[in-house]
């Protein structure tokens, strides 16, 4: 919603996106600030890319354009949208710590940090969650079989089911609980939320 309460107005936005075969770069139209929900919150099974560039890592001398093309979300890795955001949105009321971590996804080799919500260990917040794309920040992109693909980005969205192998590489505080990081009033403030949101 804008500052007003409205639906945006969905408006053309960069993306670069992986496959494990292809790289697709062109324009998505989104109402989405952060860069999860284009895919998250698509009604079905295919992004449609519009002023599309594809090129096939085996061999990415040959590139092909299109006007459009649509590609299966399931076969998504890494969605890169420089104009968008992977950050919280205002409405949301849940602390999150940053944690260090590597995620394998053949051929990509993916390493930032995810974010966590506090008082949780760092796997149950990739494993445990329902969306299947999750934003990573401060990406380091490396692929040993495709060398081309190595690229750096300040947010991506990932596909956590997709992973065959997480690393926690740093967490700085593994053990700090929700009820160290909040003082007693904000805490009943939240419970209150909560309790009449339920009801």
């Amino acid at each position: 919603m804008d500052s007003f309460g409205g639906i945006r107005e969905p408006r053309p936005t960069q993306v670069d996106l992986l496959t494990d075969a292809y790289r697709v770069t062109g324009v998505v139209m989104t109402r989405f600030q952060r860069i999860t929900d284009i895919l998250n919150q698509l009604s079905g099974s295919h992004l449609t890319v519009s002023q599309a560039t594809i090129s096939e890592h085996a061999d990415p001398s040959a590139t092909t354009s299109a006007p459009s093309v649509s590609v299966d979300t399931a076969a998504i890795l890494v969605l890169a949208a420089p104009d968008l955001s992977g950050g919280a949105s205002a409405e949301m009321r849940i602390p999150k710590r940053a944690v260090r971590a590597q995620l394998a996804i053949p051929p990509l080799r993916c390493t930032g940090k995810v974010h966590i919500a506090q008082g949780s260990r760092p796997l149950d917040g990739l494993l445990n969650v329902t969306d299947r794309f999750l934003p990573m920040t401060e990406v380091t992109i490396e692929s040993g079989a495709f060398p081309q693909l190595a690229r750096t980005a300040e947010v991506v969205a990932i596909a956590r089911s997709r992973a065959q192998l997480l690393l926690v590489m740093d967490d700085e505080n593994p053990d700090e609980l929700l009820a160290d990081v909040l003082d007693q009033r904000t805490a009943e403030v939240w419970l209150r939320s909560d309790e009449d949101a339920q009801g």
